[in-house]
Parts: C-alpha cells; structure tokens; sequence
C-alpha cells in the first residue's frame, strides 16, 4: 500500500481531484493538503464533451459515455490509492450544456461523490491560485485556456483580482 512506502509524509491521506473539462477530464491523486503537495499520480483523458456544444447545446454523446467508463476507472484508482476525499469540478460545457445536469448526476453515481459544477470566475480564481502557488512572487494577468473557455485574471503577489470568462476555448472555436 502507499501509505507505508518509504519517504512519504505521516499523518496525510491521499486525496483526489478530478477536472471534468470541456475537451479533457483529469485525474490527480496527491500526498495530502500542502501547499505544494506530492502529486502521486496524474492521468488525462481527451473525452471531447464541448465538442459541437455551440452548434447543439449539447455535450456530445459518444463523449458522455466514455467519460463515465473514465470515472469509473478513476474510481477505482482513487480507492486503491488511498484516496479518503475526491473532489471534482466541472467547468464550461457542463455548465452551459442543456444536457449538463444529467451528466453531473450521472457522473456523481458514477464517482459515489459530489461534484461542483464552477462559474468561469470560480475558474479564474483557482486558475490564479495555481499560479501563485507556482510563481513567487506571482504578478500578471494569468490565463487558463481550455476547451470551451478562456479566463483571465489579475495576480499581485497573493492579491487575486476579478477574473474574467470568455467563450473562447479551442473546441468552442472549431465549432464557430
């Protein structure tokens, strides 16, 4: 088990956090709540849900099934971690498909947890945050491209500013 390998932290359950995005789904198991915490394992899935969702409104069928064979899998891989907690947020094609709802609560089914479906300003904020827990000291606009969306925001030092969302992530504009 993890847990007892050598070098690894005392008293830190593993924990994980799934990104369900609008071209990829992400899963990152880590060591435990740090501020810069031990990622043990990291793998991305190019599932396509935003694709053809400015043309349909709807998260792309084929897409939506794959996804849930994904969270299964991930599933698993989060208990055989070790995983005690799952986090998982959804962005922009699960916010603004019609079919969005239905695929969140079968996704929760799926993963046994809840799942946040984040605003494009809740977006920025975590997207600031990644930065300056990366960059120090962090000062800029930082932006986080994705497949259905951009956000911009103002980072000084800690200072995280308004952050901004706009529609334009790649599979968005293949679909314009």
């Amino acid at each position: 088990m993890l847990s007892d390998s050598q070098g690894r932290l005392q008293d830190r359950r593993p924990l994980s956090i799934i990104d369900i995005g609008s071209n990829s789904i992400r899963l990152v198991v880590y060591e435990g709540l740090a501020r810069s915490p031990t990622m043990l394992f990291n793998e991305k899935m190019l599932a396509g849900l935003g694709r053809g969702i400015v043309s349909t409104g709807k998260l792309d069928p084929e897409a939506v099934t794959r996804s849930m064979e994904e969270f299964r899998r991930f599933r698993a891989l989060s208990d055989q971690a070790g995983a005690e907690q799952m986090y998982v947020l959804a962005t922009a094609a699960a916010r603004e498909a019609v079919n969005g709802p239905d695929f969140i609560h079968r996704a929760e089914d799926v993963l046994k947890t809840e799942i946040r479906v984040i605003s494009g300003r809740q977006e920025a904020y975590y997207s600031a945050l990644g930065v300056i827990s990366g960059f120090h000291p962090a000062d800029g606009i930082a932006g986080d491209l994705g497949g259905g969306s951009l956000e911009l925001v103002d980072v000084s030092g800690e200072a995280i500013g308004d952050g901004i969302t706009l529609p334009l992530g790649g599979l968005r504009l293949q679909d314009m």
